[in-house]
């Protein structure tokens, strides 16, 4: 579990580049729960974390098929990646 947000080239928390309404921080919590001898599953959930606006909010609300999208690519890549290196 941990908290999540952009800064900018000097280390100081920003918004966003591209989505300025894009809440200022993320709860990110990834449990990873074993389903046999080789097989884990990884679970990642992401929610806005303190104040948020109903815009932030709206915006994380409106993004969330992308955001279901890009986590399984990236997973998908994972996966793939330790197959090369588990041959």
């Amino acid at each position: 579990v941990y908290t999540q947000q952009f800064c900018d080239e000097q280390e100081n928390m920003a918004r966003h580049p591209m989505a300025p309404t894009w809440p200022a921080v993320m709860l990110t919590t990834v449990p990873l729960t074993a389903e046999g001898p080789d097989r884990t599953r990884v679970t990642v959930t992401w929610e806005p974390h303190g104040p948020t606006t109903p815009a932030e909010l709206e915006v994380f609300l409106k993004s969330r098929a992308g955001m279901t999208i890009g986590w399984t690519g990236s997973f998908d890549k994972l996966e793939d990646l330790l197959a090369t290196v588990a041959s």
